[in-house]
């Protein structure tokens, strides 16, 4: 039977809602980023919080993969 690593649970639970929390600051500054901005730089600078997100997630998932090769 496999242990649980409970830092490694916390710790992912912690980036979670750090990542999320910062999620609303950026997504309001975008917002006033893109504001001004027309065209292809409106688009990249619209897309900053998807890739926010996308890079959390394999931050999560890269550290999962870690902690379970170590055991």
């Amino acid at each position: 039977m496999a242990n649980i690593d409970v830092r490694s649970i916390i710790g992912v639970v912690v980036l979670l809602i750090v990542g999320t929390a910062v999620l609303p600051i950026i997504i309001d500054s975008v917002a006033a980023a893109s504001a001004s901005l027309t065209g292809a730089a409106k688009t990249m600078i619209d897309l900053i919080p998807l890739f926010y997100v996308i890079a959390l997630l394999l931050a999560v998932i890269y550290w999962a993969i870690g902690t379970a090769k170590t055991k």
